[in-house]
């Protein structure tokens, strides 16, 4: 089997990737904007539990502290970068560290019955305790959550592609598993029926960037993936070869993101070989955004920035922005004039991660052409 992410290709993508904050996408709903959660990022909804005792109260008890640990569990899934451990794993510590980290609780819904407990929660943890946590504890996360990128999974057996044709089992799987997810990329499928009718697939295999845009447009995505599986029979078993290609919104190529040949399975288990292969297709895209937008507070660096404004509200505006942002962990002003001013940035992440961060909101930071002593300078990003 050889099986290639192009990492470095996708890196360099979530470097230039041009997306807005999407917080109403998948596992992060419109709910989250209505809450007094700073970060949506720290934001994990409906976690449901339901717990038998002897007693209503005894299993409301056990229940809340069951539904606090499931909650910290799907955050550190959520922010940690591959392959970290969980902290802590000691049971007899975690409802402190949980306590030491929780900003607050919310109950969307309870029972309370003679011997039953059962309830839904959402759970928002402070950004900067969390941060501290996992500093102290060694380990690499991530806060940024991407924009929306549009999954397109064309299923080519016998030179007969099928994207909304069915069969399609390509597509069924994916429907499956993104809706499992909950991770910082926002991928999703087609949801509306307007894409079928304006994008065909032979278009899609040869990469028309009008139609390719075209689906972007309807589905109000910053970027599409088409993934292709080749289906070949063989007796009784099925290779399969895959490849999986970024692009922007504008349809324009952006890089291979995945290449998969040499893998068999028998026809019987199909459906579970394929459900496996999108499981690890989106795990790695989700590892390589985490990789590319990680919060390091040991190597936090400094900018000075001019910031051009032409009123007060314009100017409140971008510093409300650059606050908010994940890879800044502090700000300072340093002059005020009549055309803006200059802030030090106290970055806890990349540049790369701050140019990602600054795209949700249409703005880059570049080099200055005018004659003073500030280099770089906020500015917004001109359209295409």
């Amino acid at each position: 089997m050889q099986c290639n992410y192009s990492y470095t290709r996708f890196l360099q993508f979530c470097i230039s990737v041009f997306v807005f904050m999407a917080v109403t996408a998948g596992g992060f709903s419109s709910s989250k904007a209505e809450t007094l959660c700073a970060s949506p990022a720290f934001y994990i909804q409906n976690v449901e539990v339901a717990v038998d005792d002897e007693s209503g109260e005894k299993a409301r008890i056990k229940a809340t502290a069951q539904a606090e640990i499931n909650a910290w569990k799907m955050l550190q899934k959520r922010l940690l970068l591959p392959n970290q451990p969980n902290v802590p794993d000691n049971t007899s510590t975690i409802t402190a560290t949980i306590d030491s980290v929780l900003d607050y609780i919310r109950i969307d819904e309870e029972t309370v019955l003679n011997t039953r407990y059962q309830g839904r929660f959402d759970y928002c943890f402070d950004r900067i305790k969390t941060r501290a946590l996992f500093e102290n504890e060694g380990l690499r996360h991530a806060e940024l959550i991407s924009g929306d990128m549009l999954v397109l999974p064309v299923w080519n057996e016998k030179n007969t592609p099928r994207l909304w044709r069915q069969p399609n089992p390509w597509m069924q799987v994916w429907r499956d598993i993104l809706p499992q997810r909950d991770g910082l990329v926002q991928m999703k499928m087609p949801a509306s029926f307007t894409i079928e009718r304006s994008v065909s697939v032979q278009d899609l295999l040869v990469d028309d960037a009008k139609a390719i845009a075209k689906a972007a447009e309807i589905e109000k995505a910053e970027r599409v993936i088409i993934a292709i599986l080749t289906p070949e029979q063989e007796g009784q078993n099925i290779n399969i070869r895959m490849t999986a290609k970024l692009y922007r919104a504008d349809g324009q190529f952006d890089s291979d993101i995945y290449a998969l040949d040499g893998v068999s399975a028998p026809v019987s288990e199909i459906l579970p070989e394929l459900s496996q292969l999108a499981q690890d297709m989106a795990d790695g895209i989700e590892g390589a955004w985490k990789i590319a937008n990680q919060i390091n507070l040991q190597d936090a660096g400094v900018l000075v920035v001019r910031v051009l404004a032409r009123s007060i509200t314009e100017w409140t505006e971008q510093i409300d922005i650059l606050k908010s942002l994940p890879p800044v962990d502090g700000l300072d002003v340093v002059q005020l004039s009549s055309v803006g001013g200059v802030v030090r940035l106290k970055l806890a992440g990349s540049i790369e991660a701050l140019t990602n961060a600054l795209e949700q909101h249409q703005l880059k930071i570049e080099n200055s052409d005018d004659d003073n002593d500030i280099s770089l300078r906020l500015t917004s990003i001109s359209p295409n």
